[in-house]
């Protein structure tokens, strides 16, 4: 088999987002797909005209995809990326996935000597936020000479939200449910402070869509804390959604009904709770993502406030959800960046830590994905 440049392992919606964001930057023959479902792989194949194989995660016949490829880009559960991380740098690959674990991610960040020694570079955490939000809002922060506040608000949402959710789910249910019910890590006073999710409810409004509200979720901010901390006194993320879903979904949470104890064998709240999110708030109305990133701080002597918006919608012509664009091309664009030799660090490390900011915006501009900025 003679080397391509990217392997793709997952053909859900992020994965068939990614390949097709490859095949439009590279054509058809620069990558291979691998997933466990082989109507996925039939659905790529026929779309797209790609290699696709259906293989189980665990199947030992992956190590040689692996072995001939540039970079491997995980859009799987997060649960196999610290194991395909391993792979890649075993095989002297670059690496990107998805992300969405602080505990995975940190465990895969404790691999940077190894990476730097296989001469490749990882980079957990590429989607939307973690990810793309967080990349932006460091570009941000290194237009000022000293900042006080860095604010990112991201969400994603229907055009036509049904109560009283007013929500459509357009990612993992489960990492829906972590994102509402993990501890949130923000900087207060320049210190790393933990705070209770969907918390701090504040309101917003976007030009054309009217007034919003957002609240604090887990996992959003990455890695800035801790690149900032002591450097800047406040910084969060909070998740954006129509008015009055943060009061009903914290009555489902405060009734216990994403408890995971077990109240027959097999069966918790929280499986329930899932099912019934999955089979109430599925749906097909087009969706859209929302992203607000705003810093306050000093520039040339003189206090300052930049921010920049991003409003995305669906992709009707070729049927692609706004919140995959939004997540899955900039995983491609960086596992491209790498490839290309743009991003030359090596290592284990978060896009926010070396993904350069200017360009990932040129990029996503090239994709029809526009920022303004102000």
């Amino acid at each position: 088999m003679s080397q391509r440049k990217f392997l793709v392992l997952g053909a859900g919606m992020m994965g068939r987002a990614v390949v097709f964001d490859l095949v439009q930057s590279h054509g058809k023959d620069c990558l291979s797909v691998i997933d466990a479902n082989k109507t996925a792989c039939d659905s790529l194949r026929d779309w797209l005209d790609i290699e696709a194989h259906n293989l189980d995660a665990k199947d030992n016949a992956i190590d040689k995809h692996i072995n001939d490829s540039e970079a491997i880009i995980v859009a799987l559960p997060y649960g196999f990326n610290l194991g395909f991380m391993k792979k890649a740098i075993s095989a002297g690959a670059h690496f990107c996935d998805l992300g969405g674990n602080d505990d995975i991610v940190s465990s895969q960040l404790a691999l940077d000597n190894e990476a730097k020694k296989a001469g490749v570079l990882c980079l957990p955490d590429c989607g939307l936020a973690p990810g793309m939000a967080d990349v932006l809002g460091a570009y941000l922060v290194s237009q000022f000479e000293a900042v006080e506040e860095l604010t990112i608000r991201v969400g994603g949402l229907p055009q036509h939200p049904v109560p009283p959710l007013n929500y459509q789910l357009v990612f993992s249910v489960g990492g829906l449910i972590n994102e509402y019910k993990e501890k949130c890590k923000v900087l207060r006073d320049g210190k790393i402070t933990l705070v209770e999710p969907m918390d701090e409810v504040e309101d917003l409004e976007f030009d054309g869509i009217g007034k919003l509200e957002a609240f604090t979720t887990s996992g959003g901010a990455a890695w800035l804390p801790e690149i900032y901390q002591g450097k800047i006194d406040k910084l969060d993320y909070k998740t954006i959604r129509y008015p009055g879903h943060a009061v009903i979904f914290q009555s489902i949470l405060k009734l216990g009904l994403a408890d995971e104890n077990e109240i027959a064998p097999g069966i918790t709240p929280r499986k329930i709770l899932e099912g019934q999110i999955v089979k109430t708030l599925s749906g097909n109305d087009e969706d859209l993502v929302l992203v607000r990133i705003t810093v306050t701080g000093n520039i040339a002597g003189q206090k300052a406030t930049k921010n920049l918006d991003i409003v995305e919608r669906y992709d009707r012509e070729n049927n692609i959800t706004a919140m995959m664009r939004m997540t899955a091309y900039p995983t491609s664009i960086i596992a491209q960046m790498i490839v290309d030799g743009r991003i030359p660090e090596r290592g284990v490390m978060t896009p926010e830590m070396c993904v350069p900011g200017d360009d990932l915006l040129n990029e996503m501009a090239g994709r029809e994905i526009t920022a303004k900025e102000y």
